[in-house]
């Protein structure tokens, strides 16, 4: 399934099932209809279990078996639907860094025993064709990041690589956007105490609003054969910017699954973003990076396409 976030009449989210060539289903309304109970959001699908999940595919086999019937009782939505990010609430964000070879060649540093991590404010996340708004308080440094996701269908605390998988419940997409204002003093630190001080700035500006640009859709993981097979690209006003392959990955899926699960406990809807390709604005000679006006697609092999146009200050 290719479960969205949509707006309703009032501008809340609501959970929906994006159908290839029918559109959008809302969900609050055909499992009313099918006495089946209503999520309030995407990462409550995720919560409700594999059988609820079950149920729901049941009922849009209902829906495609006889789509004008489904328009006609206002199953599917009449087009064009607005998409949001498309778990519908805020939840746990944790991205990997320097976790793809490409990246860290490009970058001019070594692989890393383990990758990085960090925490994205849920406060930065934005839906597809949301704006992305060049902040202030940083305005020069602004670089995008694609980024392919893992979306927890089960909780997660403590679970081994051999296990990982049967505790994703989808994949989606996220531009992990970034001032990197902070980023040049990292590689001129001279004591233990700069270091903390630069790497600090770096991570906080990854956390302007906006900075985090997530969907179009959380695929369910039945849908997606081997998340470690799949390309991801990122265009800027039509430029290819990054052509990555998860393959690339220097910690499997599985493997930052148990690495991070050692300490967080994810619960379903949790976000784990496995980190970025080479190409990012920063890595560049010379250095490209986010201005007003500029239009950032990031694709992912079996997920979509998510598209942001750039604000000014």
């Amino acid at each position: 399934m290719r479960l969205v976030s949509f707006a309703d009449p009032s501008g809340r989210p609501a959970p929906g099932v994006d159908l290839p060539d029918l559109g959008v289903v809302d969900l609050s309304r055909v499992l009313d209809a099918h006495r089946v109970p209503v999520p309030s959001s995407v990462a409550d699908v995720f919560r409700r279990g594999q059988d609820y999940q079950d149920s729901i595919r049941g009922v849009l086999a209902e829906v495609t078996a006889d789509p004008r019937r489904a328009r006609d009782r206002g199953w599917l939505l009449p087009g064009p639907v607005t998409l949001l990010a498309p778990l519908g609430e805020r939840v746990l964000i944790v991205a990997a860094g320097v976790n793809y070879a490409s990246h860290v060649r490009e970058m001019g540093g070594e692989p890393p025993k383990k990758p990085a991590w960090f925490v994205k404010s849920p406060h930065a996340v934005t839906g597809p064709g949301a704006p992305i708004r060049i902040p202030a308080a940083a305005p020069d440094m602004v670089d995008f990041e694609g980024e392919f996701c893992v979306v927890f269908g089960r909780t997660c605390h403590g679970v081994k690589a051999v296990d990982a998988l049967d505790h994703i419940g989808g994949y989606t997409i996220i531009n992990d956007v970034s001032a990197r204002d902070g980023f040049p003093a990292i590689n001129s630190a001279l004591t233990p105490e700069e270091g903390r001080v630069t790497w600090s700035d770096m991570l906080l500006g990854k956390q302007f609003p906006t900075f985090c640009p997530m969907g179009p859709a959380v695929v369910t993981a039945d849908e997606i054969a081997d998340p470690e097979d799949l390309w991801i690209r990122t265009t800027l006003n039509g430029r290819l910017m990054q052509d990555g392959h998860t393959s690339d990955l220097l910690t499997g899926v599985a493997e930052l699954v148990e690495q991070l699960s050692r300490y967080f406990s994810f619960a379903p809807g949790d976000v784990l973003s496995t980190g970025t390709p080479a190409g990012v604005g920063m890595g560049r000679k010379p250095p490209v990076f986010l201005r007003d006006g500029d239009e950032v697609r990031v694709s992912v092999e079996g997920i979509g396409e998510l598209v942001n146009r750039v604000t000014g200050a």
